[in-house]
């Protein structure tokens, strides 16, 4: 298990959480995970070609 730490941004995309649990065994695995949790995230992730946005660390 992984805790996501959400950044101010993007919390009211998870209902003002700042971390997020998941059980995921991989960053792309992690990415769905969190879309399958709080649709829309995914598009804040990640770029027009699917490749990760370089503000993610």
């Amino acid at each position: 298990m992984a805790i996501v730490k959400i950044p101010t941004p993007l919390r009211r995309l998870t209902g003002e959480k700042d971390e997020v649990l998941t059980s995921s065994n991989s960053v792309s695995e992690m990415i769905d995970d969190l879309e399958s949790q709080f649709p829309g995230i995914k598009d804040r992730l990640c770029d027009e070609n699917g490749g990760i946005r370089k503000f993610i660390n």
